[in-house]
């Protein structure tokens, strides 16, 4: 999984950006400040990095330009996400070393679509292989094997499957994976995600114990038992 970090002190808009990226399999790291994201910044790498320009202590200006100086980050993909839309601005973001541009009020499609362009861009690819104590998903062939035995699973299934190995230990409600596998515009219930939990569970047989029902929460890929 991609590691963002999204550095952004109005926090109605922080938690949309979380929530949404994370919906779509990354995983967030959410700093309000650019003292807090410079000090985050020297110690750990990230795949993209998210920054607004009005930030308390640190702006986003001087922040991106310590990105572009560091070592760990260097050359992470930054995108502004900033309601400051002159020229001016953008033109300094770029120089600087920003990568993409997206003023507020923004559309959360097309901050993802642009992430995903610049994951593209720099040769990001999602790994081939997906793996969880001894389920194994070939994303190429499409195949599944469980402790190396093959098992058939429907389109469906398959999605389902697919959509927990590349979230492992996150909780899903039943109404989030019907969007994430069903669709926006889907006319199912959440009894059809529990029917095909269900048809999961035994044809992952012993491995089906580790998809976990958490009572009127959801399900979660988990090692915890």
């Amino acid at each position: 999984m991609v590691k963002v970090l999204l550095i952004e002190d109005d926090e109605t808009i922080g938690e949309l950006v979380k929530y949404n990226l994370e919906r779509k399999g990354f995983t967030v790291e959410w700093l309000l400040s650019g003292k807090e994201a410079l000090k985050k910044l020297k110690e750990e790498a990230y795949g993209v990095i998210i920054l607004d320009l009005m930030l308390p202590e640190v702006d986003g200006l001087e922040l991106c330009r310590k990105i572009r100086e560091g070592e760990k980050n260097r050359e992470t993909p930054v995108i502004v996400l900033t309601a400051l839309s002159d020229e001016d601005t953008k033109v300094k973001g770029f120089s600087i070393g920003a990568d993409d541009y997206v003023t507020k009020p923004f559309s959360m499609k097309e901050l993802i679509a642009r992430i995903e362009a610049l994951l593209r861009r720099v040769g990001y690819n999602k790994p081939e292989l997906l793996e969880f104590e001894g389920i194994v998903e070939n994303k190429r062939s499409k195949t599944v094997t469980v402790d190396g035995e093959p098992i058939y699973l429907t389109k469906t299934e398959l999605q389902l499957l697919e959509f927990f190995l590349e979230n492992p230990e996150r909780l899903f409600t039943r109404e989030e994976l019907l969007k994430n596998i069903w669709g926006e515009e889907h006319s199912e219930t959440t009894r059809t995600v529990d029917v095909y939990i269900s048809r999961l569970r035994k044809k992952l047989g012993e491995k089906g114990k580790y998809l976990k029902t958490l009572p009127r929460l959801g399900y979660k890929l988990t090692k915890e038992l």
